[in-house]
């Protein structure tokens, strides 16, 4: 197969990833703190759980462009941090966007990544090594697929830190190893269909092969950069596909991966952990990635692919606040496709011990049933019990 036609193919996979083709089918939502159950029971006295706590709504933009990104409750005393890289190679997901929440004593810490795909695609004939590697002809990452557990396991030993072994593992609940699943097939029919309809013209056969959706929840000890050993609860997402084609002369096969999310709350030891669970959960649990940002990131790897398939990619720029306002001129919430970042947006209301209620403004938030009620002021929450309640706030009620 030509380097052009390869090209042609690569670009006919990634419009069908990035124009509305991902499967719409989630019945559920998966929350961060739901899935994970809490690695350990929640204490009472611990935590600020058992005498109320304040939370106020913040919205976190990126730095580079001025677009809000992702939208959280932020417990009193914490701080916020956002940071951006427009440099990821893809143009499904070319940006990848980190938070990260501190804790008012600097004893504890969340890390929260959107979402980041990869591409695997192994010699059919066996006879070449897995490459692995940034391609800027394709515009695409290469690297061998890792399911959720194999992914954290690389964060703790290479990224995060050294040492990453695991101490406690929280199973999957079947039900939602089902709805990964069953957004994985879907996945995986569209892709199919999609470069079939694309390719086809050009002489090219498509078949579904294999997928998988895989979860992880693990407490791991690691050892940071800085020499010391903490512990961390961490959490992921992973969906994975696989598809061969062929054009009549030579066959490919290739399985494009995808992690939604991948959250990580650490700390120097597990008693600060626990101390701090209840502020985790109510971060992590409000978490959603804003319309504008998923938007600006599709119409940044569209133009990626058009200088693809005129053999510009030297042209690629950077992104600016200027080209992002340019995309933003022509934003309508109707026309933001869903993609994989709302794999991990509209899977949060499976809820095993969370209560959803309505903000005086219309919104959701998500809040333990360890707390006996909710109260607004603006832009501020207490979270606790009726008797303790500032005077003059506006108590919520349960969906």
């Amino acid at each position: 197969m030509t380097l052009r036609f390869r090209i042609v193919i690569l670009c006919a996979l990634l419009a069908v990833i990035g124009t509305g083709c991902l499967p719409q089918t989630c019945a559920y939502a998966i929350n961060p703190s739901d899935l994970a159950q809490r690695l350990q029971p929640s204490q009472a006295g611990n935590g600020t759980g058992s005498s109320g706590a304040y939370c106020s709504h913040v919205t976190l933009t990126d730095p580079s462009t001025g677009v809000a990104v992702l939208n959280t409750m932020l417990p009193s005393g914490w701080t916020a941090q956002l940071q951006t890289n427009w440099g990821f190679v893809s143009t499904t997901n070319p940006c990848l966007a980190t938070a990260f929440f501190t804790s008012p004593d600097g004893q504890a810490q969340i890390i929260v990544q959107t979402a980041q795909d990869y591409l695997e695609s192994p010699d059919s004939l066996g006879l070449m090594p897995l490459y692995e590697g940034v391609d800027m002809q394709t515009y695409i990452t290469y690297l061998g697929y890792k399911n959720a557990g194999q992914f954290l396991d690389a964060y703790f030993n290479g990224v995060l830190g050294t040492g990453g072994v695991v101490i406690q593992e929280t199973p999957v609940d079947s039900s939602i190893q089902s709805l990964l699943q069953q957004t994985a097939k879907a996945y995986l029919d569209s892709m199919v269909s999609g470069i079939q309809s694309l390719a086809g013209p050009y002489g090219y056969s498509v078949w579904a092969g294999n997928y998988e959706g895989t979860a992880s929840f693990r407490r791991y000890r690691f050892t940071a950069a800085d020499g010391n050993s903490y512990v961390a609860d961490a959490q992921c997402l992973c969906i994975c596909i696989e598809y061969t084609t062929n054009n009549g002369y030579v066959t490919n096969t290739d399985r494009p991966w995808t992690v939604p999310m991948c959250t990580f709350f650490i700390a120097p030891d597990e008693a600060t952990l626990d101390q701090y669970k209840d502020d985790a959960n109510m971060i992590l649990d409000n978490l959603m990635q804003n319309d504008e940002f998923t938007y600006m990131k599709q119409a940044y790897g569209r133009d990626i692919r058009n200088k693809i398939m005129l053999q510009q990619t030297n042209q690629i720029a950077a992104m600016t606040e200027s080209q992002a306002q340019t995309y933003m001129n022509d934003y309508e919430s109707s026309t933001s496709y869903y993609t994989s970042d709302d794999w991990a947006n509209d899977w949060s209301d499976y809820i095993y011990d969370q209560q959803e209620y309505t903000t005086v403004d219309g919104n959701t938030i998500k809040a333990s049933t360890s707390y006996d009620a909710v109260f607004q002021n603006g832009d501020e929450f207490y979270f606790g019990s009726v008797g303790s309640a500032p005077d003059g706030w506006t108590q919520l009620t349960p969906n």
